[in-house]
């Protein structure tokens, strides 16, 4: 007869991992505030928090000298330690790649950044990689780089998480890429693989507005156009693993042909290839091109940000998220955002300011999506 009874030790480890995405939201609590906000009893939450004490994770952060508890103790509060475990993030995109050192609260102690190089092939890149990895963390104090044993990639385009299989990363390679055994042979740590705008999402859930709202419609613009779909709290993958690609809705059935593909996809009229056709520009001064343009450039640029709007409003009415989040470079152009928001305005003014936001995490763009994906594999 199979046993359908509760499993004491899954519990034990999902009552453990809602503490530690408490503290994660909040900032330090002390074991009353953790047993108010989770409803734990407060001997579970004593037994588990003494053993995260004993383990190294959750560090005591001092004592509130005003407030005591029911037993007339001092509230002692609890943070997790920053040094309990230090890992490797690499951020993959079309135009740079980011090499980060992160602690356990996803923080970059160490950054190297480089083009990456397209024209090598994956095997020549990836090794390239790792001896960016070796040397990053060669500069760690022993006791910090014995602590690394996860590296965590992000690349754009389709991901087998599972297997860590890039499908098809756009604009960087055209066929299918095992980077977790590539990578694995490589450094020998563990290998998470999965895609930027998805663990970008996760970041929102961990650091962002995902700790504020369930359901969220994520964007990024710049190289290219990518989204991401929250839904309850977690990121949804459709059919085949696959995750929301708005660069990749339709919008031109003469135009032209895709990396995915297929024709005529937005991305081929947004992304930066297709938007340095009408004049150049790098992601830095892009809003002021946008300003100083001339009158037909200015047309082009703002018919470009008319149908990205088209898109975005039309995705809304179908996923209804709280809050839809921008990030990327080009969205880094308050110009850019302001006339993005306006343009969906015009064509719903439901979609204002309040509906349409700009990450808090735009500053950790080149690092922080990984680093969430790695501290929820390792942590959480």
């Amino acid at each position: 007869m199979k046993n359908s009874g509760i499993n004491l030790e899954q519990v034990k480890i999902n009552n453990k991992s809602t503490i530690l995405k408490l503290i994660n939201e909040k900032g330090p609590l002390s074991r009353k505030d953790i047993a108010d906000e989770t409803g734990l009893t407060p001997a579970s939450v004593t037994q588990i928090t003494t053993a995260l004490l004993s383990d190294g994770l959750l560090t005591e952060k001092g004592t509130d000298e005003t407030v005591r508890s029911t037993a007339g103790r001092r509230k002692v509060f609890l943070d997790i330690n920053p040094e309990y475990l230090f890992g490797v993030t690499v951020n993959l995109d079309p135009e740079n790649t980011t090499v980060a050192v992160i602690n356990a609260k996803g923080e970059a102690i160490l950054k190297d950044s480089f083009k990456t190089d397209k024209e090598k092939s994956a095997d020549d890149f990836l090794r390239k990689v790792s001896i960016r990895i070796d040397s990053i963390t060669d500069k760690l104090p022993r006791e910090q780089k014995d602590k690394i044993k996860t590296v965590s990639i992000s690349v754009p385009g389709p991901v087998d998480r599972e297997n860590g299989i890039a499908g098809r990363a756009y604009g960087i390679w055209k066929e299918s890429v095992a980077i977790k055994s590539a990578l694995e042979g490589l450094t020998g740590k563990n290998i998470i693989v999965s895609n930027n705008v998805d663990a970008f999402s996760k970041a929102e859930l961990l650091f962002g507005e995902g700790r504020k709202w369930e359901n969220l419609f994520i964007i990024k613009w710049g190289p290219g156009v990518g989204s991401s779909i929250v839904i309850d709290g977690k990121i949804y993958e459709g059919r085949h693993k696959k995750t929301a690609e708005i660069g990749h809705v339709i919008v031109d059935r003469e135009g032209k042909k895709c990396a995915c593909g297929r024709i005529g996809c937005l991305g081929t009229k947004i992304s930066y290839q297709a938007l340095n056709k009408i004049t150049r520009f790098s992601s830095e001064d892009f809003g002021t091109v946008f300003e100083n343009a001339k009158k037909k450039e200015r047309k082009d640029f703002e018919d470009a940000i008319s149908l990205f709007a088209e898109c975005i409003v039309n995705a809304g009415v179908l996923i209804a998220p709280n809050r839809i989040v921008l990030e990327g470079s080009l969205l880094q152009s308050e110009v850019i955002r302001n006339a993005l928001i306006e343009s969906c305005k015009e064509l719903d003014p439901a979609y204002d300011e309040n509906r349409i936001v700009f990450s808090s995490l735009y500053d950790k763009e080149d690092h922080i999506g990984p680093a969430a994906e790695l501290l929820a594999y390792e942590l959480f």
